[in-house]
């Protein structure tokens, strides 16, 4: 399967050129080498992509060569870019402060030939980590994550901003009226009670950190990633206020159908183990069924361990030597199998809501599931996860890469078990051909796995199902899914697939069937 490699420099590297794929979805166009290729933002009429990733820099790719893409301009920004969005020749991009942890700002371009600036810079939040416009392009939602100082002295609190985008009275004048919804006023004790993790050193409400926003068609609904908190917000846009707070829950990983593997020993054993997975998701996508929205999680897990004064990661061996097990369960036919099994020290089955009967827990928690969630976004109730089923698909098509840390590029496969094995990142949802597909990207094990969402209904009679898994070890870390839909796209009328892969610096192009 030939593809088109745009660069003048290609990066060395030490893994096979060999392609992998399960099915026939997805189909390489082209790939660029790029500064920071992240997230993407497409401007229709323009045939042009914005791509930021991190850097004081947006990148702008052109498609007016059809089916040859290439980088147009670039244009220098006052800060590290988290993310932009598009409505109409509208550019919004989040940025960070220096350092992250400060007061970041959303600044709002128009595009005509070149990014004009068009309103005063917000600084309204700490670590605005993602924004997207509402469908109807009238607001910017901005998840606000609040994470603390690397020292922990100062731990910010996490919002979700709303921006108000008004015309002026000229072509190039706008004006942002921000609304910032903060975490105050929740029952802290009844949400702790139902799963909605609080970890930190500084309370509920500076724990909850805002990750990644999705909104439903009619621009009345959002709802956002609580990745550290296990959770997921949704948030009343016209009301402009925080509607409610569902725990996501967990994987219960000793049931047939959702084991994983727990040990590096270069083999795939995929089993059942008295582990619960925290969901966390980081991206999250919605469609509607029926008159109701659906919401994706694709569940990476995220552990608070970037601090040296805090963190809630441990060991098997940790919880055993502070009797927090139940050595029964944890004896040394299983145990010695977690030895190195990332776990959670702050769920105790001594307190709700997982108080057992002499307080000692026939289980562990750790943190991601490897799998696809699907929920009810008006009650958060659970309809369907992918269970076992990606960390499968991906050990028998590239058995010899399951499990690997592409962040380190080297080869060496099953490093990964003991953490967070694949990792699904983000997801994305897209029609083609009256199909509907979620495309989910593996960071760490990379790749692109596509669910067929065409049957779904939402009493979920028909699951999800896995029809596609491309991998290219090439393209390695995949951040940032953007679909273009035919009646919008630049190349052929065809639907496409953007990727933006952290670890490797490419984005790449793909044709959807």
């Amino acid at each position: 399967m030939k593809r088109i490699l745009l660069t003048a420099t290609v990066l060395a590297s030490t893994v096979a050129a060999q392609v992998f794929q399960k099915g026939n979805v997805l189909s390489p166009v082209a790939t660029l080498q790029m500064a920071a290729p992240e997230i993407t933002a497409y401007m229709p009429e323009k045939k042009l992509l914005f791509v930021v990733g991190g850097d004081k820099l947006i990148e702008m790719v052109s498609f007016a060569d059809e089916a040859n893409p290439k980088v147009e301009s670039r244009l220098q920004l006052d800060g590290p870019a988290t993310s932009v969005s598009i409505s109409g020749d509208l550019v919004a991009i989040s940025m960070t402060a220096e350092p992250e942890h400060g007061l970041g700002q959303v600044q709002l371009f128009r595009y005509a030939e070149g990014l004009i600036p068009v309103a005063s810079a917000q600084r309204l939040c700490n670590l605005p980590d993602m924004l997207t416009f509402t469908p109807d392009g009238s607001k910017i939602l901005v998840a606000c994550e609040g994470s603390p100082s690397q020292d922990y002295n100062e731990d910010p609190e996490g919002g979700v901003a709303i921006l108000s985008v008004e015309h002026g009275a000229s072509l190039n004048d706008y004006k942002l009226t921000p609304k910032v919804l903060d975490f105050k006023g929740l029952d802290s004790l009844s949400l702790r009670k139902k799963g909605v993790r609080s970890p930190g050193l500084q309370g509920f409400v500076r724990s909850l950190e805002p990750e990644y926003i999705t909104v439903s068609k009619d621009s009345k609904w959002a709802w956002v990633s609580l990745q550290e908190n296990n959770a997921m917000a949704k948030v009343d846009i016209a009301a402009e206020k925080i509607a409610d707070i569902f725990p996501l829950g967990y994987v219960d990983h000793s049931k047939p159908g959702f084991g994983l593997d727990v040990k590096k020993d270069e083999k795939i054993k995929i089993k059942n183990y008295p582990v619960r997975g925290l969901r966390q998701p980081d991206g999250v996508a919605s469609f509607a069924v029926g008159g109701k929205t659906l919401v994706l999680t694709v569940n990476e897990g995220a552990s608070v361990n970037d601090y040296k004064a805090w963190t809630d990661e441990g060991t098997v061996t940790d919880l055993l030597a502070d009797e927090r097990l139940d050595r029964t369960v944890f004896n040394e036919d299983v145990a010695p199998h977690l030895k190195k099994f990332t776990v959670s020290l702050l769920e105790r089955c001594d307190q709700g809501p997982d108080e057992v009967p002499g307080g000692k827990c026939p289980f562990v928690y750790g943190f991601g599931t490897r799998s696809v969630s699907l929920f009810d976004g008006e009650s958060g109730r659970l309809l369907w996860d992918s269970g076992e089923e990606l960390e499968k698909a991906f050990g028998k098509l590239a058995p010899g890469y399951f499990n690997w840390n592409s962040k380190k590029e080297k080869i060496k496969m099953d490093s990964r078990s003991p953490k967070k094995g694949c990792e699904p990142e983000n997801v994305t949802v897209g029609e083609v051909n009256g199909k509907r597909y979620a495309f989910v990207g593996l960071e760490r094990s990379s790749g692109v796995a596509v669910f067929d969402l065409t049957a779904v209904d939402a009493g979920v009679r028909n699951a999800p199902k896995l029809v596609d898994l491309y991998f290219d070890p090439s393209d390695r870390g995949p951040e940032g899914l953007l679909f273009i839909p035919a009646d919008k796209s630049p190349v052929y009328g065809q639907a496409l697939l953007v990727v933006g892969y952290e670890y490797s610096k490419t984005l790449t192009v793909y044709k959807v069937k």
